[in-house]
């Protein structure tokens, strides 16, 4: 998954070298969770696997240490951050509706 450019900055400078290292030395080119091999098809959903380097326990970018990174494929990654991206998903939305009631308010109030 690519880095998105707010983000950028709180990754460590040699986010790189570190991403690099875990997928391509560490886990040997192939997923440390399910054994699917870079660049080819997966075995379960047979697309064409493109290992990422996902944060396990602490998702910050900040966290980078190598403890809490692992080469992941699109499917393990995906299935991993799920939760998390529901989430984020129902935060969102809970957001919008307050904002919109505040703003409903506002409206009602000054009718007033």
């Amino acid at each position: 998954m690519p880095i998105s450019p707010e983000n950028k900055a709180r990754y460590p400078k040699d986010w790189a070298l570190r991403s690099r290292f875990v997928r391509f030395y560490r886990a040997g080119n192939k997923c440390e969770w399910c054994g699917a091999e870079n660049h080819q098809p997966h075995p379960v959903t047979g697309s064409r696997v493109v290992l990422t380097c996902a944060h396990i326990f602490d998702h910050r970018p900040e966290a980078a240490s190598l403890l809490n990174l692992a080469a992941l494929c699109q499917r393990c990654h995906n299935q991993h951050d799920a939760p998390m991206r529901r989430q984020n998903r129902r935060d969102r939305r809970n957001r919008r509706a307050t904002n919109q009631l505040k703003l409903w308010r506002l409206i009602h109030d000054n009718k007033s």
